[in-house]
Order: C-alpha cells, then structure tokens, then sequence
C-alpha cells in the first residue's frame, strides 16, 4: 500500500469509526478489556511502559501517528506493562477480525504493511540490544535514526530518559557516554539533535 493509498484508507476510517479521545498521562485500558481490538494513532503519541517493583514506570516502546499498536501482539504475563498517553491522542478502536476475515483487501493491506514496519523495527531493537556495550548500542541506535532521516544530523524521537529505558541503562549513565562519544568526535549533541560524525 503507498502512501497515498494509506492516507485514503486512513480517511475511511474516520467516516466509518469513532474517533476517542485521551489526555497526557492517561492510560489506554486496552490490557483490561476482553475484547480482541487493535487501535490506530490518529494524532499524538502512545508510550509502551513496564511498572518496575517499586511502582516505577520504564519506557519499553512508542507508536506514533498512523501507527497501530495492540495487546494481541505483547507478552504481558505478569500485567505489568501499559499503554500510556505521553502526549494528547486521538485514536481509533478497530475489531481484529476486519484484519483476518480476509472480506475488505484495503484493511488486510493495511494491516500486513504495518506488521512488516513493526517486525522491521523489533529487528532494529534486537540488532541494538544485542551490541556488547553501551557506546556500541548507541552508534548502531544513531546510524539507524540517521538511515530513517536520510541524514546525519536528526532528533533522537524520545527522551534522554526513554532512550536510558530503552538500552537497559540509567540516565546518568547514558549522559556520560553521551559526553564521552563527543570528546571522541563520534557525535556532535545539542539537546536532541545529534549529529553522526562517522
């Protein structure tokens, strides 16, 4: 499906669905309902987050706009990972079975094509996690921003904090690495915007 194709099937969707509103900071009670739906991004931006022990919550993942996320798809055995809003969102609860009832091709297309950028990004993360070391981790995070952007300089699309989540590290941490590529001359850093020297 091109993009035109998938601003039109998105247009379809508004005529056809309700549109739900929540604020910043509001959780998506989609891990506390029975029922097997998907939701789209219309605007805003949704956080995935784990409660740690003490009541702590780690950022695990974000979806953005035009963007579908679900529970259908996450393992979440010990309830401890929710959907929260990070920014205003509006948003679309659609029913999964318009996805594999196979009757309408447009919402079929659609769905595979945005399985396929999730499975590609889930495969980014893995290529990441799996580096040895924080300054490795790092570099491979920023060459795949800087490959999205087509170009070198960008802005990291998280905060420091979630980017700390994200790589298994603390923020203080991250900092220093941070400071430490710079001295190296790996990167240039001005708050989010990052500039992939090599």
């Amino acid at each position: 499906m091109k993009d035109k194709e998938a601003e039109m099937f998105i247009l379809e969707i508004e005529k056809n669905f309700e549109t739900f509103s929540f604020n910043k900071g509001e959780f998506i009670p989609l891990f506390q309902s029975n029922k097997k739906e998907i939701a789209l991004i219309k605007s805003g931006k949704v956080s995935l987050m784990k409660s740690d022990i003490n009541g702590n919550l780690l950022y695990i993942d974000h979806f953005k706009k035009n963007e579908m996320f679900s529970k259908l798809w996450i393992y979440n055995e010990e309830n401890d990972l929710f959907f929260v809003c990070t920014t205003p969102v509006e948003l679309y609860f659609l029913d999964y079975t318009l996805f594999i009832q196979g009757t309408n091709q447009k919402y079929l297309s659609f769905f595979l094509e945005k399985s396929i950028q999730y499975m590609t990004y889930l495969h980014q993360k893995i290529t990441i996690l799996q580096k040895k070391n924080m300054e490795e981790k790092l570099l491979t995070y920023f060459r795949i921003e800087s490959e999205k952007n087509g170009n070198k300089r960008f802005e990291i699309p998280v905060t420091y904090k979630e980017l700390a989540d994200y790589l298994g590290v603390d923020r203080s941490s991250l900092m220093r690495k941070l400071n430490e590529l710079e001295q190296k001359k790996k990167i240039k850093k001005q708050g989010k915007t990052i500039f992939l020297k090599n």
